[in-house]
């Protein structure tokens, strides 16, 4: 039960991982110049449906495996 729980949160951070680097990338900022536009917000909005998800797959996780 708890191993499920750390592999759903592993593979979760992974692909916020994945996606701060790939939103990072130079060949990314160069064929959109306005990429750099307003990205304080673009990057909280993204960091909030992450945050929300977790807790989310994590509640229905613990809820399933403990009835």
């Amino acid at each position: 039960m708890t191993l499920l729980i750390v592999l759903v949160v592993i593979v979760m951070a992974a692909g916020f991982v994945a996606t701060i680097a790939i939103g990072q990338s130079k060949s990314n900022k160069e064929e959109n110049s306005r990429y750099s536009q307003q990205t304080g917000r673009k990057w909280a909005n993204l960091s909030w449906i992450y945050v929300v998800c977790v807790v989310a797959i994590v509640a229905v996780l613990v809820y399933t495996l403990n009835r």
